[in-house]
This record gives structure tokens, sequence and C-alpha cells, in this order.
């Protein structure tokens, strides 16, 4: 796993983690988690299922306090070993995967359920305000029972949002809705967010929302923080083979560096860093490749699979031995604009194509240890 260099100071950070840890008897949660979000940032915490995700987010939520480390809301210190400032008074609005409305409340009512202690005039003025900015105030009277699951997303959010809190926490936000309501609701949420500024993290186990969100993504695995970075930056420039293929499909060609460049069945890369003798893998995204014809200077494949996709077709291909080459069992991905797919490779009636791959877009991962020659 590559080292992750400590987050850089954000400007006006609402939030700042230092060294978070978490156990749970021998299990270890957390590891030694560090990043600040900056006032207005939307910041997406991605990983797997149990990677320690939710964990965080109760832990600066304040349900649950770290092992080590500490956590400041505006430079306030809220939590550490010595230090713990209760959840309803850390100013955080969280909004629950299942929305967790009260169903014997009305929208409006569930709305104003966090003004505690604002005035009658200024809790109805608030509260039309929000619904008026969720688009959700033909809604007032309604009951939970009554709302779709796209307006019932909409009053949660109104609802953590209301009390106008320094930092927002959305926990898997959109995994209940449909998936041609999803993009929808999500757009309307991202308006909101950017237009009241609060920094928000959301936890997502799907990298495509992460990717559509996110202003920094923050990838968890095993409790670690496995890379941090741009929406862009990180799909384009995948610090790890685990970043890379946990943002997106793709294919790892094995092979050995030669003379500080990995030759694989595709080709030879330059493999700066790593050893000769090092074993490595390169890998590629479906649209790094090209199709040409096999005797001008395409590598030669055999089509397996089709996938109509709407805009694209996904080609699954299998590579093909040559004189030079042993490509046992190495399949590839090719993405396509569907109109431009050959009807004969469409319908699978020409099995033998020829690849090309654009080398900048590969990217070279260690596989294995250095040789002891070169350790030494």
């Amino acid at each position: 796993m590559t080292d992750i260099a400590p987050s850089k100071p954000a400007p006006n950070p609402s939030l700042s983690l230092q060294g978070i840890s978490r156990h749970y008897g021998d299990v270890q949660a957390l590891n030694d988690i560090s990043f600040d979000l900056a006032e207005g940032e939307i910041l997406c915490l991605l990983g797997a299922s149990g990677c320690g995700k939710s964990t965080l987010l109760r832990l600066i939520a304040g349900i649950e306090d770290p092992d080590r480390g500490e956590i400041r809301l505006a430079g306030q210190l809220v939590s550490d070993q010595s230090a713990h400032v209760e959840p309803e008074a850390r100013g955080i609005g969280f909004m629950f995967q299942d929305y967790a409305l009260f169903p014997h409340l009305s929208v409006a009512d569930n709305v104003a359920f966090g003004l505690k202690g604002w005035s009658r005039a200024e809790t109805r003025a608030r509260v039309s305000e929000m619904l008026d900015m969720a688009g959700i105030s033909a809604l007032a009277d309604r009951f939970p029972h009554m709302l779709s699951g796209g307006e019932s997303q909409r009053v949660a959010l109104a609802r953590a949002l209301a009390p106008r809190p320094g930092l927002l926490l959305m926990d898997e936000p959109f995994s209940n809705l449909d998936q041609g309501l999803r993009a929808t609701v999500r757009a309307e949420t991202l308006s909101l967010l950017h237009q009241m500024r609060v920094g928000t993290i959301i936890v997502t186990h799907d990298p495509q929302e992460a990717l559509a969100v996110a202003d920094r993504i923050v990838l968890i695995r095993d409790g670690r923080i496995e890379a941090m970075g741009t929406p862009r930056g990180l799909y384009n420039d995948p610090p790890t083979a685990y970043t890379a293929r946990f943002l997106g499909p793709g294919t790892g060609l094995p092979g050995r560096i030669q003379n500080g460049n990995l030759v694989t069945p595709l080709g030879q890369f330059a493999a700066p860093g790593l050893q000769d003798g090092q074993s490595a893998e390169a890998f590629f995204r479906p649209q790094a490749l090209s199709l040409c014809a096999a005797d001008q200077g395409g590598y030669p494949a055999r089509v397996l699979r089709r996938e109509f996709l709407g805009a694209q077709d996904r080609l699954t291909l299998a590579l093909e031995d040559t004189a030079d080459t042993d490509c046992s069992g190495i399949k590839v991905q090719l993405d396509l604009p569907a109109a431009s797919v050959d009807q004969a490779t469409a319908s699978q009636q020409v099995d033998h194509l020829g690849l090309r791959l654009d080398p900048a877009a590969v990217h070279i991962f260690a596989t294995g240890p250095q040789p002891e020659a070169a350790k030494s």
C-alpha cells in the first residue's frame, strides 16, 4: 500500500481530524485517520462495506469517542482522550440512510424539530424558507407515510440543514432511491448544499456516486486511508492498484521489469522506480484501448461478449497468443460509441480483432517485492 501524505490544512476548516483510531475489542475499525474539511467543501468517504466509514461518521458526530487522536470543529476541540462535547452541542446536521423522519409529525414539524430555542416566529420563518429551498412547500402538512422516497429525502435534508449546522453528515443518502430518481435528487441536493455553503461529508460505497458529487474523495480500506484527492485526480492518476480498481473497471496485465520497462503481452511501458526482475502490472481502463486491424500493428484478440450500455458498447475480448507472447487467460474490456461498432462485430459473428493500447493511459503498479540484489 502506498503511504498517504497528510492532507494539507484546509482554508477555514470546518472539521479537522488528526490521528483518529478506534478499536472494538481486538478489531481495529479505524487506524490513524487524518484529514481536514474546508468550509463549503463536499467530501465523500468511499469504501467497501465494513471498511470503517460509518464508524468514522459516528465519531465525528459524537455518538462515539476515538481511542486515539483528536477531532476539531471550526477550530474547537470536541473529542480526544480527555475531552468530549455532546452530539447536540456540536452544531452538526446528521442525515440518516433511512431518513428517520418522525411518523407522527407533519413535514413542517419534522423540519422544525431541530430548532429548539428559536422563537415561534423565527421557527415558522425558517421552516418556510427551508421548505421553499428544498422545493417541498406543497408537502408541509403531509405526514411521512404519504411521501415518496424522493420527497422523504428532501424533507430529511431540509430538517438537517434548518438549524444552520457548521457541518453536515450524510450516511448513504441516495441509496434508497430508484436509479431513475437518484441522479435528479442528487443534483438537487448538491445545488442546495452549494447554495448554503455548508461543509458536508457523504458516506457511500458507490464509486460512481463519489466521482459525481465530491470535491474530494477519501478512500478507506480496512480502516485506513488508501487514497485521498479530487475525483478526477484519483481516477486518472490512481496512487495504488486498489484505488484504480475500486474507482472503475479496468485490466491489469502482468509482466516483469526489464531494462526499466514493464514487458507485457500488449507492449512495453516505462516503469520508473521499479527494479529489473521485479514483477508488476500495467493497469488501464477500457477507454485506453482502440480497435485496429491485426495486420496494422494491432495485437490479436477474440470477442467473447458484447454489452450494450446505451451510449456505448462494451466488448470483452480474450488476447490471443502469438509467437512472442503468452496471453493465456488474459481478458480485456473495450468501450466504443454504440454507433461505431460494426454490425458484424456487434452480432459477434466476427471473432478476430486488433487492439491498440494508449501508453499514456497505462499505470504501472508493483505486484512483488524488489529483487534481493536491488535491495542491497
